[in-house]
């Protein structure tokens, strides 16, 4: 079907549920049973039948049982996903009940970006930090400010992009690789330009990118989905250990 053109794969649709058994596994802590009477009516209220639920659970159950044994494994997260990426693979039938529904229900499963290739996420996420510490370089010898230490630890600003940057997906980051790599430009630029000037460059090269992301995904950037891991710059981290230090 032409419309299913849109949806997530089915490898992406099990990245999808290993992200949501980690969050499941945390919550299943305090009981399996009451975690059971928390989300399935939720998920009845969300259309999806009977069917789906039970798998859903008997899937839930099964990863559970995985996560614990994989954490007194002490596996990485890399190594713990591959390792659950074998167990959904029992349940392809998660899969095609989630399309059949999304045909009655749109929207859960359109595909809003990659955000499971924890690999391409870190390194990206490295470049762009490594291109805006360039960057910020470059824009103290434009302005006359003195140079950083090299032994100086260089923050990203303001430090609300740190974090947008570390729950971005793949295309979002490289979205941010390319303003950056603007940035870069502009101050390196053998020609001396105005603030301003630089100002309304990089304001229409943004306004180009945005403009080509849309065209070739389909939906704008801040519709993009978040990534339940988070991925800095030292890598792939816990979600919990990474939301309690962020936001408490």
């Amino acid at each position: 079907m032409e419309d299913d053109a849109t949806l997530v794969a089915r490898e992406h649709y099990i990245e999808m549920l290993i992200d949501a058994s980690f969050q499941d596994a945390a919550e299943m802590e305090s009981g399996f049973m009451s975690w059971c009477q928390k989300h399935s009516p939720i998920w009845h209220e969300q259309g999806y039948d009977e069917l789906w639920v039970r798998q859903r659970i008997e899937s839930a159950r099964t990863t559970w049982s995985v996560h614990r044994i994989l954490k007194q494994q002490g596996l990485t997260m890399l190594e713990a996903r591959e390792r659950l990426r074998s167990v959904y693979k029992e349940f392809p039938e998660l899969y095609d009940l989630a399309v059949e529904r999304e045909h009655r229900h749109p929207g859960p499963l359109q595909y809003r970006g990659n955000t499971f290739d924890l690999r391409q996420r870190y390194t990206l996420r490295v470049m762009v930090f490594e291109t805006d510490k360039l960057a910020y370089e470059k824009f103290c010898c434009w302005s006359g400010l003195p140079m950083q230490n090299p032994n100086t630890v260089f923050f990203e600003q303001p430090d609300s992009i740190r974090v947008v940057r570390d729950l971005s997906t793949v295309e979002e980051l490289e979205l941010a690789l390319a303003m950056s790599r603007c940035t870069l430009q502009l101050f390196d630029a053998q020609e001396k330009r105005t603030n301003d000037q630089i100002s309304a460059l990089t304001e229409t090269y943004g306004k180009q990118l945005r403009a080509a992301f849309i065209a070739k995904h389909g939906y704008p950037p801040e519709d993009s989905a978040t990534p339940y891991v988070p991925v800095t710059i030292d890598g792939p981290q816990d979600h919990d250990a990474y939301y309690a230090k962020e936001y408490s």
